[in-house]
């Protein structure tokens, strides 16, 4: 795993922790940045943030200890990342869950670090960027690989296996001082 991959996952868990306590903590207004990071944003919302947007296994695998610490140190840090942010319940779907999905992948690593970084692009990136109401947007991830997106009411990710994703209504835009996070239904896979 190359060092620029290592911390764009990095970057990814960070905005990841952040997701969840912006929903709990009532977003600020889009366009406007909350002034707290990310990390801080993720121990509010495990704490007692809405259950629709539950990210206890995203931070779980971010912080997994194969990872290290760099991993928060990278997220809490300035540099402004977009964070597509799978739920408790997206994970779920493949079976994955903050007991088991660090062992899931201890035996590759580098699989969970490829799909951690398949929901993280650079930039702080509103709806309004990411989703055209008009035609399909290919959108660079921080592993190298694209996600196409279509906007309108009823706004859709396209993952490199095909499946259509939805941002969960009502936390999309959330705006950390360090990123923007749009929480998702399904995990994106690379």
């Amino acid at each position: 795993m190359s060092k620029k991959t290592f911390k764009a996952t990095v970057a990814a868990c960070v905005l990841a922790l952040g997701a969840a306590g912006i929903a709990q903590a009532k977003s600020p207004v889009p366009g406007k940045p909350g002034t707290q990071n990310i990390v801080d944003f993720a121990i509010a919302a495990n704490s007692d943030g809405p259950t629709e947007g539950k990210l206890d296994t995203l931070l779980t695998a971010a912080t997994c200890d194969y990872f290290d610490e760099a991993v928060v140190n990278l997220l809490s840090g300035n540099k402004r990342h977009t964070l597509f942010a799978p739920t408790d319940d997206a994970f779920e779907q493949l079976g994955l869950r903050p007991d088991n999905v660090c062992a899931t992948f201890e035996a590759d690593p580098s699989g969970l670090f490829n799909i951690l970084a398949y929901h993280v692009t650079e930039g702080r990136r509103f709806s309004n960027s990411v989703f055209n109401k008009r035609s399909v947007k290919m959108v660079g991830m921080l592993n190298d690989q694209y996600i196409m997106t279509l906007g309108g009411k009823d706004p859709t990710i396209t993952d490199n296996k095909g499946r259509t994703i939805r941002p969960v209504a009502g936390l999309i835009n959330l705006n950390a001082s360090n990123g923007v996070i749009h929480v998702i239904d399904s995990v994106l896979l690379p």
